[in-house]
């Protein structure tokens, strides 16, 4: 079991790697031998996660792209062809967020969020799969959302585009399995990234109710999400595709 959770420095490309759960995925993987090809659209930000891992011996290269724009992931998918032969896997975790109700919300930032937490899933997966089965036991892991399988309030872009997500993973597992690729979804709960933590400092989130909501009364780190994704990335989910991996402290049970 734990010499499966070993890569033997297998590229895997983690869009949005430079922060929060991209940052923690990224992280895991690279401590488990993988190189890691983080991929964000701030140099500096990359820049920064590329030192903090090198200075720990990891394996790391970044790539700038704005996964929404489906020219800038040609230009990464045939980078990673000429520059890493094949690719292990790859992490949709690129995403983000609108606070509206429907019938206040301007077309612009509903295709501006679909862009993002949809169109760059499709974008990736479609320029990525001739080169992840090219490799030994290649798997896709797209980052959803609980709110992909529940709804929330105000969320009607976020909570669409996420259950997308998850059921374009469950499509995609069904026409790659005979090829020995999987594809999984990991849906995270209320988790301490540097962006839900704004929110908490801005007042938009209220914590105590946050926290009574999640059975283990806390929100999630993200290392806690990063893990799961690892682990699903690795060899030790071998016989895993077609899931939806609610790690949400069981704030979805009831």
């Amino acid at each position: 079991m734990l010499s499966k959770l070993k890569m033997n420095g297998e590229a895997v490309v983690v869009t949005g790697g430079g922060a929060g759960i991209g940052k923690a995925a990224a992280a895991a993987l690279c401590e488990m031998g993988a190189t890691g090809v983080i991929v964000g659209r701030t140099a500096a930000t990359l820049e920064a996660t590329q030192a903090e891992f090198r200075a720990k011996g990891w394996k790391c290269e970044t790539f700038v792209a704005d996964v929404s724009n489906e020219a800038d992931v040609k230009r990464l998918s045939v980078w990673a062809a000429e520059n890493c032969g094949s690719v292990k896997a790859i992490v949709n975790n690129a995403g983000d967020n609108f606070s509206s109700q429907l019938h206040e919300l301007s077309t612009e930032n509903w295709r501006r969020l679909m862009a993002t937490n949809l169109d760059s899933v499709f974008y990736m997966c479609r320029d990525f799969i001739p080169l992840l089965l090219r490799a030994q036991g290649p798997s896709i892991v797209n980052v959803a959302s609980t709110f992909g399988v529940i709804g929330n309030p105000k969320m009607p872009v976020y909570c669409a585009s996420k259950g997308a997500v998850v059921n374009l993973t469950r499509q995609l597992a069904i026409d790659y399995g005979e090829k020995g690729l999987r594809v999984n979804s990991v849906c995270p709960g209320s988790t301490l990234s540097p962006r839900y933590k704004g929110y908490v400092d801005k007042g938009m989130v209220d914590m105590n109710a946050v926290r009574a909501r999640i059975m283990l009364r806390r929100p999630a780190e993200c290392e806690e999400i990063g893990d799961v994704i690892a682990f699903l990335v690795s060899d030790a989910a071998s016989f895993v595709t077609g899931a939806t991996m609610l790690v949400d402290g069981g704030q979805t049970i009831h």
